[in-house]
């Protein structure tokens, strides 16, 4: 259904877009939503896909063994960038297949239409729970990673 609805608007879109010169765009498909993590002593941060979940951050993969879960399971802690700041963050696998198919369901309710149609493309699945903790960290970063000071 979201395939076929998908392609209606992106035929709509096109056909708007093509007709107004490019100045109307009538749906922007955005991305999925994420979150900047960085885990220790892996180091570098990256974008992981998201969703909220309350305060916490629900991280999403492509495979409930894949290459993200080992490093999450081998990492010894956690930092969470939110609103331009890093906070330290808890790292809770979600290992149980009744929680993950709960939270799945949960995400998908909340998500829109091109987002569903990512998560089930690309069978995403909850892997992990970030459940930031504490007051954020100062730093001399800014949100793209270039020093400032």
């Amino acid at each position: 259904m979201d395939r076929a609805l998908l392609f209606v608007i992106g035929m709509v879109n096109r056909t708007v877009f093509a007709v107004t010169r490019g100045r109307v765009v009538l749906y922007r498909f955005g991305g999925m939503p994420g979150v900047m993590v960085e885990l220790e002593p892996h180091g570098e941060p990256g974008i992981i896909a998201s969703f909220r979940d309350g305060d916490d951050h629900i991280l999403l993969g492509e495979d409930a063994d894949g290459a993200l879960v080992e490093a999450l399971r081998s990492a010894t802690s956690a930092k969470v960038e939110a609103g331009g700041r890093w906070y330290p963050a808890g790292i809770v696998a979600v290992e149980d297949t009744g929680e993950r198919e709960r939270l799945l369901k949960r995400m998908l309710e909340q998500a829109s239409i091109s987002e569903r149609y990512e998560i089930k493309r690309r069978r995403m699945v909850p892997v992990a729970r970030l459940t930031p903790q504490g007051a954020p960290e100062t730093s001399t970063e800014a949100v793209s990673g270039l020093r400032t000071g």
